[in-house]
């Protein structure tokens, strides 16, 4: 089975979050500088040189990011579409100084749009390097315009809005590049078992659903699997606890090195174990089940173990964990150490 599976993503892709989350709001900052400048030109009127290609320069402009909000362009969330983006930005807003103003007129904080975009989106060396862009275009701008750029007076100016600029751009990322560390924190609380690592029963039951849908669409199998511990209480009563929650831990990593990249493996709560095996019918994971029990003998380890396979056992993936659950009871009753399959009524 392939390594891509369908499983929705518990894990925090602050990347993707990122630029999916910010494609609208990109848009929308784009438009906002669009009816700034139109807003300047209406209140100032077009310069005397010049003034149609600044006119002709916004429309084309507001053009671009209408197209790319219409086509849908981070579809897939590549990082270098949004980076077109604000590298456009810079250059529109260099242009229109160039015709207008200068870095010296009230306009010159427009680059602040795009290095907040940057920072919000595309993170810090990025950010840092459209700032370092941006200082060339002020410098650039400043000889175009016959200024001295060895003066005090005219470099002044451009050296308090490049630091103001790198300020802004790296106290935005570093709080972004914070935010999501905590979200990522929250959703492993959320998402993981403390003591083993794994799923929790929250995140399995979240990770089956669409595991479940494909099977019903391709009529495909895949086995649900119940495991319990054979002699937990021994182990707490005799050793103590801390002596049962090793050995809890020694059963999950036995468990992750045996299972297949594509299944799902959470701890249910407990000493209990819940496995999904995608495109595997009912012979075939018990088979996986008997080299699972032989190997967790090496670590004297004893497993219990029932299974179900759909659409073999059922067509709900409720009455098949029930199923597992019973099946792996049964095996329990019958003395652990053992794979039992729930019989087709």
């Amino acid at each position: 089975m392939s390594d891509q599976n369908p499983l929705p993503p518990l894990e925090w892709d602050s990347q993707g979050v990122q630029i999916q989350g910010f494609s609208a709001g990109l848009y929308q900052i784009e438009w906002l500088l669009v009816t700034v400048v139109i807003l300047y030109l209406v209140i100032m009127g077009l310069p005397d040189e010049g003034g149609l290609g600044v006119l002709a320069a916004t429309f084309a402009y507001f053009g671009f990011s209408l197209l790319a909000s219409r086509l849908r362009f981070f579809g897939e969330r590549q990082r270098w579409l949004l980076a077109i983006h604000t590298w456009a930005m810079i250059g529109f807003i260099t242009w229109f100084l160039y015709n207008t103003d200068g870095v010296t007129g009230p306009l010159a904080s427009l680059y602040l749009l795009a290095v907040v975009t940057s920072a919000l989106t595309l993170g810090v060396v990025v950010t840092m390097l459209e700032v370092a862009a941006i200082a060339a275009c002020q410098l650039l701008l400043l000889h175009l315009l016959g200024n001295d750029l060895l003066t005090i007076a005219n470099l002044a100016p451009v050296g308090t809005s490049i630091f103001a600029l790198l300020i802004v751009g790296y106290l935005t990322a570093s709080l972004v590049h914070a935010i999501h560390v905590s979200n990522r924190t929250l959703l492993q609380m959320a998402s993981r078992d403390p003591l083993t690592g794994l799923y929790n029963r929250r995140a399995f039951d979240e990770l089956i659903k669409p595991i479940h849908q494909m099977s019903k669409r391709s009529q495909r199998p895949y086995s649900v699997i119940a495991m319990d511990m054979d002699g937990l209480k021994r182990i707490n009563d005799t050793e103590g606890h801390s002596a049962g929650d090793q050995a809890i831990r020694d059963l999950a990593q036995r468990l992750m090195e045996c299972k297949r990249s594509s299944d799902v493996l959470a701890r249910y709560g407990g000493d209990e174990f819940v496995m999904l095996l995608p495109e595997t019918d009912a012979v075939g994971s018990k088979r996986m089940m008997q080299r699972l029990i032989n190997a967790v003998k090496d670590d004297k380890l004893s497993i219990s173990v029932g299974l179900a396979a759909y659409p073999e056992h059922g067509n709900a993936f409720e009455e098949l964990l029930d199923q597992a659950d019973s099946a792996m009871y049964f095996s329990k009753a019958s003395g652990g150490n053992r794979v039992s399959v729930k019989a087709v009524s």
